[in-house]
């Protein structure tokens, strides 16, 4: 295995484990401040890692460019 895969299984994981706790993170924040004090409906665990999700992807597709002239000049 050489170098750099195994530098992209470990950021894998890392993003698996960010998304993880991403959701618990939103689920709590959310069924605590909009629920009880908004009056808003409960947010479900699969909704806060879909959240997640769309973040982490976004945030990709935005930071794309970047990672695309640094592999360019290496």
């Amino acid at each position: 295995m050489t170098q750099e895969s195994k530098r992209h299984g470990r950021t894998l994981g890392i993003a698996l484990v960010a998304i993880l706790l991403w959701g618990v993170a939103a689920l709590w924040s959310w069924n605590t401040f909009a629920v009880e004090l908004l009056g808003l409906p409960e947010m479900a665990y699969r909704h806060a890692l879909a959240l997640g999700t769309l973040v982490l992807s976004v945030g990709g597709l935005l930071a794309m460019p970047l990672w695309m002239s640094r592999a360019g000049n290496a």
